[in-house]
């Protein structure tokens, strides 16, 4: 066995003396062989669809991050806006599916109440019942715009993968028609405390970050505990307690991400990143999730 090892080091050691040059076509595929390894390790912690998923994840963060590259044209950033703009649109993102009057009363409101005016608050449903688009359309405030989808989305039966990925259809919608150069995601029955865009807006122009998040109040049952902290790690950030450029939108939502155990919100920040997005942490609760 001891003259097998020598052996082999012999030969490792010769190998890459004459080695050539690897092409890029070898070096993606030793990788990938590396990606399939690292999912058959995982397989036994996450359910069996997950070691696809894990494989899925990685090669589409390939292309994120050619698109990042892409997005910023050789700045430094991926803002949409030009670097002299002080007050760019701003887009309060909620999605919606049978909240009724409380988008309205909560998260709407939240947004129309805003210290920062130039925005649009816009409002896609996942096929909502009317009650709900009522409720919406009941807002008089001309920046109040509102979508509701045709058809609901598909979603895992499982209760526990539904509140992982709901809402994500409209959610990608959004970004889709969204007409600001930065998002702020906000839940249907959370809300944006007053200065929450005007703080994370200029926390991510003065540091030229491309995506912001803050601390946010987090209710739990009679009390309320304060999440948000760096590093970025799951669990120590709420969804609507972020600001991203638009530039940015071509990271969606994963519908399949339940298979990793994850929620949709997180796999998309995570995602960011890995791809080397400019991540930023405003040490100031400006969110409120019930």
């Amino acid at each position: 066995m001891a003259e097998l090892d020598e052996a082999l080091i012999k030969r490792d050691m010769t190998s890459a003396v004459v080695a050539r040059p690897r092409s890029r076509s070898e070096v993606r595929s030793d990788r990938l062989r590396s990606v399939g390894l690292k999912a058959d390790r995982l397989s036994h912690r996450i359910r069996p669809a997950g070691a696809a998923e894990v494989v899925h994840e990685w090669t589409q963060g390939i292309e994120e991050r050619r698109q990042l590259r892409a997005a910023r044209a050789g700045r430094d950033v991926c803002w949409t806006e030009k670097d002299s703009e002080t007050t760019p649109l701003v887009t309060v993102r909620i999605a919606t599916f049978n909240r009724g009057q409380l988008v309205a009363e909560r998260a709407i409101a939240s947004a129309v109440n805003q210290s920062y005016s130039n925005i649009e608050i816009l409002v896609v449903g996942d096929a909502c019942d009317e009650a709900t688009a009522d409720a919406v359309l009941s807002v008089a405030d001309p920046r109040v715009r509102f979508v509701n989808l045709p058809r609901r989305g598909v979603y895992p039966t499982n209760p526990t993968d539904l509140w992982r990925v709901g809402g994500v259809h409209p959610m990608n919608a959004a970004l889709q028609l969204a007409r600001g150069d930065w998002i702020a995601p906000c839940d249907d029955d959370d809300e944006l405390t007053p200065t929450h865009v005007e703080e994370l807006l200029r926390a991510a122009k003065d540091a030229r970050h491309e995506l912001v998040y803050s601390q946010a109040a987090v209710a739990d049952g009679n009390e309320w505990r304060l999440i948000g902290h760096e590093p970025l790690r799951e669990g120590g950030i709420s969804h609507g307690s972020v600001l991203y450029s638009a530039g940015l939108r071509f990271f969606t939502h994963s519908a399949t991400c339940w298979k990793l155990a994850e929620p949709a919100d997180w796999n998309m920040w995570k995602r960011m990143r890995r791809a080397g997005v400019r991540i930023g942490f405003h040490d100031q609760l400006t969110y409120i999730h019930y």
